[in-house]
């Protein structure tokens, strides 16, 4: 993006490289003086796209307060940016567009030259305000990287019709054409020719001096040759100012009417309704000027290898905008191009940005000279050259940069541009980055990871039963970890991810199953995405699948509780608070198809389960105390040290770890049929852990005591218990990896 941001802005920015040691000051203020000499150039032509025709006589003025607040924003730059070289440069991207607006309102407004010059002034300087203003809001909420996201293509699109449009604001000026109508009129006549010709070959000289790396004092060269040659030709022609001026050559930049002009007389001149009439055009201006100075900013970035703080530069951007603004200057803001010739230069020291603004005051002082100086061709052909090198850079430069599809809507909007103008192409274009942004969001995984019952267990420790159950009939739940936001665009493409996932499950199986929707990474839904889960609702249905909502944020939540979704389950919808406790009562479903419900155990049950009718599962048996414990009851205490071991017979406990900054941390359940305190008798005896009866319990203990003294007297009776634990144990890790390998 440096590349052609870097060609955006002006003329200056098209200084390829000047090679001068850092340790010398004064040549960094030569080359900023050149750089000056350049903006100058420029300023005069953009003012010269404003004030023409009718508007001649505000002209000197114009030219004045460009160069000045040029002068005046590299100041700020040099005192407030990042980048303490930083140049800045009257933006010619806002211009373009801006110069039919200004030319409509002044024709527009009531009473003499003055009061047309008056509001041309006022439509100027309210876009830079509102400019200034859209600067300073964007960066004091922090957007400024958030804007950034306008389409590739769309900015270069936007780009690229600004250089058309200085290419031909240059060529009515040249033509004395009001409207491209006339001027297609005009140029059937050789006289327009003989007028745009000279333009012509000096906008070629300087795209030559350019592309074969004249660098700045170069380009300054072929103006100053030109202004030569043309005053040369006055000379020996003997036609002299005033017969040039006559002739159409020179600038008359002044009439009795205002040669006198003061900001006093132009404020209190204004017609304000042909500055209301504008706004349309001033709200598009705003818009170009915020991606024309991100652009700028990112191509200063790039080149300086840095990343700076854009919020803080819009801010005080916007501010120094606001105030050139209510003086009718046009927009000004940071230039990549001359920017990266400085960071190349003289890194930290600030000589070359004081000498380029030093330049640019002067040229203020003598604006009216200059102005009468300059024959009309070289600012008309200043103006060509910048937008051919826009157009240039943006439409045919991109062509290798882009693929079709994106290089096509560049197009498309120069298209309309030259067809409809340049609103309806501002429009165009918006309308384009919000259909590509919401094209290439649909086109992201909507769905992170799939994961089945298989895989991912809930907290809820189960008997071994249960859990052979699970790993035989697991596989009918299905864990869908959703993410980003669901709109209109991403809801239908999850909605076809799961059909086909539905039905390959509904080929393989014929039972029916549940699917669960994890929420948890989800950021957002719009209104077509609640309307599509009701969809979805039947479409799992019809496919033998329940559908359950899980983890869904406080924000999805309200925008699902507006369009009055039903997740009570009656439609086929249900939510629950956690992915762990939707888990859980599908797998309890699960186990009560399989096994049936009431399901009721007893410790004899368990131990033939763990031991395998083992003959001497009776003896453990015998070592067995019952205990009963009440809702609340501590059945283990964390940082005790015990050998105990439970096994529960009824009722669920919880297992919990203590913080000393923060409430219990809830780590699982223990469902009927769970061991509990086996970990401990291999690891020192330490509790780690909580154990909580969370309703109504009955285990039984087998006592540290008793196991030490199988251990020593009945190896046989002590190895079947170790083995029971051990795969207790073994089933435990297992849940616990797939928990860690799902997360």
């Amino acid at each position: 993006m440096d590349d052609g941001a870097a060609r955006t802005t002006g003329s200056g920015q098209k200084i390829s490289s000047i090679s001068v040691s850092q340790r010398f000051p004064i040549r960094q203020a030569l080359v900023g003086a050149v750089l000056g000499i350049d903006a100058i150039g420029l300023c005069l032509a953009l003012a010269t796209i404003c004030f023409s025709g009718a508007l001649i006589g505000g002209l000197g003025l114009a030219t004045a307060v460009f160069l000045a607040s040029t002068g005046v924003m590299t100041l700020v730059l040099v005192r407030f940016s990042a980048f303490r070289n930083a140049v800045s440069v009257t933006q010619d991207t806002a211009i373009a567009i801006l110069a039919p607006a200004v030319a409509i309102a002044g024709a527009g407004a009531v009473g003499g030259e003055t009061e047309k010059i008056a509001t041309a002034f006022a439509v100027i300087g309210l876009a830079t305000i509102l400019s200034g203003a859209a600067f300073v809001f964007v960066g004091a909420l922090g957007l400024g990287r958030i804007v950034r996201l306008v389409p590739y293509p769309v900015a270069a699109g936007f780009l690229a019709s600004s250089g058309w449009l200085l290419v031909l604001s240059a060529m009515l000026i040249l033509t004395n054409s009001n409207s491209v109508g006339a001027l297609f009129v005009n140029l059937q006549d050789l006289d327009a020719w003989m007028a745009l010709i000279p333009a012509l070959i000096l906008a070629a000289a300087l795209v030559a001096t350019v592309r074969f790396g004249g660098g700045s004092l170069g380009f300054v060269f072929i103006i100053a040759t030109a202004v030569a040659l043309f005053h040369a030709y006055l000379w020996l022609s003997g036609m002299g100012f005033e017969g040039a001026r006559a002739a159409g050559l020179l600038q008359r930049i002044a009439s009795p009417a205002t040669s006198q002009l003061s900001f006093v007389s132009l404020f209190t001149a204004i017609d304000l309704s042909q500055v209301l009439l504008s706004t349309p055009i001033l709200m598009a201006v705003v818009i170009v000027n915020l991606i024309g100075f991100l652009l700028n900013v990112s191509g200063v970035e790039l080149a300086a290898r840095r990343d700076i703080n854009v919020n803080r530069e819009l801010k005080f951007t916007g501010l120094t905008n606001l105030a050139i603004g209510s003086c009718g200057a046009a927009t000004n803001f940071m230039t990549s191009g001359s920017t990266t010739v400085a960071q190349k230069i003289a890194t930290s020291n600030s000589a070359l940005g004081i000498s380029y603004a030093a330049v640019l005051l002067v040229g203020c002082v003598f604006s009216h000279q200059i102005i009468s100086l300059v024959p009309i061709f070289v600012a008309a052909g200043l103006l060509v050259f910048i937008g051919f090198s826009m157009i240039s850079d943006w439409l045919f430069g991109t062509r290798k940069k882009l693929n079709l599809s994106d290089w096509l809507i560049v197009l498309a909007i120069v298209a309309v541009t030259i067809l409809v103008g340049i609103l309806s192409a501002i429009v165009f274009g918006l309308v384009l980055a919000i259909f590509s942004f919401a094209v290439g969001y649909a086109r992201l995984p909507v769905i992170r990871n799939i994961s089945t019952g298989l895989q991912r267990r809930s907290t809820l420790d189960r008997s071994v039963e249960e859990e052979g159950v699970l790993q035989a009939f697991g596989g009918r739940i299905r864990i869908l970890k959703l993410q980003g936001y669901l709109f209109f665009g991403s809801i239908e493409r999850l909605i076809d991810q799961l059909r086909s996932e539905l039905d390959a499950f509904h080929e393989e199986n014929a039972a029916t199953g549940d699917l669960i929707l994890d929420f948890a990474s989800v950021t957002g839904i719009d209104s077509a995405g609640c309307s599509a889960l009701g969809k979805l609702a039947y479409v799992a249905h019809n496919r033998g699948f329940n559908v359950h909502l899980a983890a869904l944020p406080e924000s999805v939540l309200k925008t699902i509780n507006r369009w009055r979704l039903d997740l009570s389950g009656e439609s086929g919808l249900k939510r629950w608070p956690t992915v762990d406790s939707a888990l859980e009562a599908c797998e309890t479903a699960v186990l009560d198809i399989q096994l049936g419900k009431p399901r009721e155990f007893s410790v004899r049950s368990i131990f033939e389960k763990l031991t395998r009718d083992h003959p001497r599962t009776e003896d453990v048996l015998q070592l067995m105390t019952p205990m009963e414990l009440r809702a609340g009851d501590i059945l283990i205490r964390q940082g005790t040290t015990s050998g105990d071991i439970f096994v529960l017979e009824s009722g669920r406990l919880a297992v919990t770890l203590n913080k000393s900054d923060s409430p219990p941390i809830k780590l699982r359940s223990l469902s009927a049929g769970s061991i509990v305190g086996e970990a401990a008798r291999y690891r020192g005896r330490l509790r780690t852990a909580n154990v909580t009866a969370e309703i109504d319990s009955k285990v039984y203990c087998l006592s540290e005591v008793d196991l030490d003294r199988i251990e020593g007297d009945d190896r046989d009776l002590a190895a079947l218990i170790h083995a029971m634990l051990a795969s207790a144990l073994a089933e435990k890790v297992a849940q616990t990896n797939s928990r860690v390998l799902d997360h």
